[in-house]
C-alpha cells in the first residue's frame, strides 16, 4: 500500500511539474528576426519569475504569411499537445489586405472551434486597432493591440532594417514581452491555467 501511495504521489508531482505550454505562432516579429528569440525567451523568465510553470514555444518564422499558417498551426498542436495559450500574430508579410485578413479569420475560427485560448495581435498596416478588437471579439480572443504597441520607435528599441523602423531589437522584444505579459497572466487565469 505504502508503494502505491509513493508511486501516485510522484506521478501527480511529475504530473504538476510539467505545467503547460504556450504555442507563439506567428512571422519574424514573434521570431525576433536579427535579435534572438528574445521576446519568447523574455515571456519564458517571466512566467519563471512569477512560478508559473509554463512554456512558451517559439513558432515564428520570418517572412510567413496567413495562408501558410494554419498548417503550422496544426502540426504545432500535434508536435506539442500541452498546449493550452495560443499567441497568434499573422504579421504584415501578406500586402493585400483580403489575403491577409481571409486565413487570419481561418485560425481564429480554428482555435475558437477547438476551445482553445487564444491572444491576438495584429498590424497596423493590416488592421486598425478598432477592426482587430472587433475581429478578436467575434472568435473570442483575447486581444493585444497592434505588435508594436508602447514600443518606442528609436534606434535602441527598433532596428531600422526595412526602409522604415522595422523589427524590434532585443530590447524592443524584451519591451514587448514586458508588456504582454499582464495580458498573458489574465488569460492563465480566466482560463484556470495557474
Amino acid at each position: 500500500m505504502k508503494t502505491i501511495l509513493v508511486l501516485l504521489t510522484s506521478l501527480i508531482l511529475s504530473f504538476d511539474a510539467f505545467g503547460f505550454e504556450i504555442y507563439a505562432l506567428g512571422t519574424s516579429n514573434t521570431n525576433c528576426k536579427n535579435a534572438g528569440q528574445t521576446y519568447t525567451n523574455t515571456l519564458n523568465k517571466l512566467l519563471s519569475q512569477e512560478k508559473i510553470n509554463a512554456t512558451v514555444i517559439n513558432a515564428g518564422v520570418d517572412g510567413d504569411k496567413p495562408h501558410w499558417m494554419m498548417s503550422r498551426l496544426e502540426q504545432g498542436l500535434k508536435a506539442y499537445p500541452d498546449v493550452r495559450i495560443v499567441i497568434f500574430e499573422p504579421g504584415p508579410n501578406e500586402k493585400n489586405k483580403k489575403l491577409s485578413l481571409e486565413p487570419t479569420e481561418v485560425v481564429l475560427a480554428y482555435l475558437q472551434k477547438i476551445n482553445m485560448a487564444s491572444v491576438y495581435v495584429s498590424h497596423s498596416r493590416i488592421q486598425t486597432n478598432e477592426e482587430a478588437q472587433e475581429m478578436a471579439n467575434k472568435y473570442g480572443a483575447f486581444y493585444y493591440g497592434h505588435w508594436n504597441k508602447n514600443v518606442p520607435t528609436d534606434k535602441e528599441h527598433r532596428q531600422y532594417d526595412d526602409g522604415g523602423a522595422g523589427h524590434m531589437t532585443a530590447k524592443g522584444c524584451q519591451l514587448w514581452a514586458q508588456n504582454m505579459f499582464p495580458l498573458l497572466i489574465q488569460v492563465i487565469k480566466e482560463k484556470n491555467l495557474r
